[in-house]
């Protein structure tokens, strides 16, 4: 009987470890927002399909957070400001700033009320004193409502009336919104534990403090993938931290689930030859990683047609053994093209659509395959939580109507990796596991800049003065060592080298320098010794970050907020800032603009406008030149001769509203600027702007190039740019 195509879905769940060590207090609310929202609502909607298979990779030191808050043991600050009945002017501020962050145009205005806030917090251009008390208890109650799932603000009666209600909350309905949201962090576990019960999915695993094992086992591993990348001059090698990081994780997830995971996906998909053994030992039967590792494994390219299908897919839809192991060993490897389509492209689309161009392209792949004798395996791997805010009613159309597609496919069948590797073993084997993760097939995101090199190296000697410390006092305290090592363990895991990373920009990387540093203090402090001097210094700020530019280096789909802090959604893009003076006239370093970012996905550009003074009273527009990969213009040229040429030779601009649209215009034949309908989404703070234009409207699609240039005018006259006298120009190059 021919085969189907199998396909194996991976959801990776994973938050940074955002405990504060000084505080106990949580840096960041995100494990607890996700928790109640995306984990809860991924598994309801799967449940209502059963036929339909997946697997969910769960990140030990993620479900340690969520059961912290379950069991009441976490606090964040939105939390505690939550909790709160009356808020200092520092509250109002931070209530202003954070506690619209959520999708301003797919959940904010969804709810009417809410929106109405943000409108009231626009007229207020960041004045904080202006707004009432109830004004803020009104936005903490709807903060909280929106990050619960929907369809519990839908079908929950009590959650439902205050949706009805929609304003003059009392501390009562924050209350109950909290515990609601604390009920659902607890149904985390056993929820995804009932479905692996019944059979529908596979619940597997990662390092505990989701660490780089490549870079723990031997940091010079880094340069088997990029030869010339400077690296720390203490060189960190502890393949046995390795080893504590797969044991805790394993042991872990025994303890939350009730047995040993059999899968593995590591850190960032990042591995190397070292690590299999490891692997092995601690009961793994098989992990996941990136295509661009197949291909330098085998020293084969992955072909791909103009429209992403595969023209070599027997190479890629298969999983492979993998050599030496001292166990059977098996990986598998991510398409991510299909990964990408629903991580950034799907969102854009009508969610029937959507699903109905990934059954479709499930069906290329089988037709090129053209052997229903033999079985295949293609693997979709990626985030589960952050894709979802960006689609339409957070992408149920686009689940629902593929997973009862899924339901109804004849040559098309669903599988958790297990199931699918218990009846069909490799027919294929690697000699010899290329190091490098998910991101360019290399390691250069978490080592090789002058931060992330000081950070491996004050890792470094915390860690050897532990052990000194630990060698030289005999019968040291279980609970001390314990204590002591676990910090270490936590500062060896990956966010904290993603956000030293000069490409990778937070907003908030003071949070995680910080943060990375008290836990390396931590060690000295459960050891009884004082901190030493050197492990008070910041790191942020090695690297050279003053040039005034920084690329694109991964796909980005931020929701718009306008904050005056830049959000983590916007790392990944690239930004300018105004270029320094030289000569007799030197530009004023009190500019109005601070700096424009640029980044953009599969189907939209996104620019982030900051300034340092209110924008309110300048014109703000962005301009764009629009050219095809071969350098052919898709829309009217610079005009030359009897009409006047538009500002930096521009053929498309966006103009800021008042309030928080935003207009997109062409340049006609004629010089004047034509306004088109097309879905721009904008939203403006009293010091920043925020925009997102599809690529269709622009004409646009990966390959092409884009120029770019922010504007502020006053009566018709530029009186400041960045850049200052030209475009900058950035090619949409594809990533994955």
């Amino acid at each position: 009987m021919p085969h189907p195509l199998y396909v194996a879905f991976v959801w990776h769940m994973h938050q940074p470890y955002y405990r504060d060590f000084t505080t106990g207090e949580y840096i960041l609310p995100w494990a607890r927002l996700h928790g109640a929202k995306e984990y809860i609502h991924m598994a309801e909607v799967l449940a209502q399909y059963p036929e339909v298979k997946a697997t969910f990779n769960f990140v030990p030191s993620l479900v340690e957070q969520i059961l912290e808050y379950a069991h009441n043991d976490a606090v964040d600050r939105a939390l505690a400001l939550s909790r709160q009945e009356r808020w200092s002017d520092d509250d109002k501020a931070y209530l202003l700033s954070f506690f619209f962050s959520v999708n301003w145009d797919r959940v904010i205005r969804r709810y009417p009320p809410y929106r109405q806030l943000l409108e009231l917090r626009q007229q207020a251009r960041g004045g904080h004193r202006l707004l009432s008390q109830d004004f803020y208890r009104d936005l903490v109650a709807w903060f909280n409502l929106v990050w619960l799932d929907h369809v519990a603000l839908e079908n929950d009666p009590d959650l439902r009336a205050l949706v009805e209600k929609g304003r003059n909350f009392t501390r009562d309905d924050i209350d109950l919104i909290l515990r609601k949201q604390k009920d659902y962090l607890a149904c985390v576990v056993p929820l995804y534990s009932h479905l692996r019960d019944r059979g529908q999915i596979e619940l597997t695993t990662s390092p505990y403090y989701h660490p780089i094992l490549p870079l723990l086992i031997d940091s010079t591993t880094a340069h088997r993938a990029s030869p010339n990348l400077p690296l720390p001059a203490r060189i960190f090698r502890h393949i046995e931290d390795a080893v504590e990081q797969v044991r805790r994780a394993v042991e872990a997830h025994k303890a939350h689930f009730g047995e040993a995971p059999r899968g593995m996906w590591p850190s960032e998909g990042a591995v190397c030859p070292e690590m299999l053994p490891i692997l092995a030992r601690h009961g793994i039967r098989w992990f996941a990683t990136d295509e661009a590792i197949l291909a330098r494994s085998l020293g084969v390219e992955i072909e791909r047609d103009p429209y992403g299908h595969v023209n070599n897919p027997h190479v890629l839809y298969q999983p492979y053994a993998v050599a030496p192991s001292p166990q059977p060993l098996v990986t598998i490897f991510r398409d991510h093209i299909l990964s990408d389509r629903i991580g950034f492209v799907y969102q854009s689309m009508p969610g029937r659509d959507a699903a109905e161009d990934l059954i479709h392209r499930l069906h290329v792949i089988r037709e090129r395959l053209d052997d229903p004798d033999h079985p295949y395996l293609v693997s979709i791997i990626l985030d589960g939580e952050n894709c979802w805010e960006g689609y339409p009613d957070y992408g149920d159309p686009f689940l629902h109507h593929l997973y009862q597609r899924l339901t109804e496919e004849e040559d098309i069948q669903t599988v958790t990796v297990s199931e699918y590797l218990e009846r069909f073993p490799p027919r294929e084997t690697i000699q010899h596991l290329a190091t490098g993760s998910w991101i360019g097939g290399n390691l250069e995101t978490w080592i090789g800049e002058a931060e992330q090199n000081r950070a491996w190296e004050v890792l470094g000697r915390v860690r050897d003065e532990l052990v000194a410390w630990q060698n030289a006092i005999s019968g040291a305290g279980f609970d001390v060592l314990e204590a002591a090592w676990r910090q270490i363990y936590i500062a060896e895991g990956s966010d904290w080298f993603w956000w030293y990373y000069s490409r990778n920009v937070s907003g908030q990387d003071h949070l995680f320098d910080r943060a990375f540093r008290e836990h390396l203090a931590g060690v000295y402090f459960a050891i009884g010794r004082p901190v030493p001097p050197w492990l008070t210094e910041p790191i942020q700020g090695l690297t050279e970050r003053r040039d005034g530019h920084r690329p694109p280096s991964g796909y980005i789909t931020p929701h718009l907020a306008g904050g005056d802090e830049t959000s983590l959604e916007w790392t990944g893009a690239g930004f300018l800032e105004p270029a320094a003076s030289a000569g007799a006239m030197q530009r004023a370093e009190t500019g109005v603009l601070r700096r424009l970012y640029f980044g953009y996905n599969p189907t939209c550009l996104y620019f982030r406008v900051e300034a340092r003074a209110a924008l309110g009273p300048y014109d703000v527009s962005l301009f764009l030149r629009v050219e095809a990969g071969d350098g052919e213009q898709l829309a009217f040229p610079a005009l030359e001769g009897e009409f006047p040429p538009t500002p930096f030779g521009a053929n498309w601009r966006v103009d800021l509203l008042p309030g928080f649209g935003a207009t997109l215009k062409l340049a006609s034949e004629r010089g004047s600027w034509l306004e088109v309908e097309a879905a721009v989404e904008s939203a403006v703070g009293e010091r920043a702007w925020e925009v997102c234009v599809p690529l269709s409207a622009l004409g646009l699609r990966l390959g092409d190039e884009v120029g770019v240039a922010v504007v502020l005018a006053r009566d018709g006259r530029i009186v400041e740019s960045i850049p200052s006298d030209t475009l900058h120009t950035f090619t949409l190059a594809e990533v994955g």
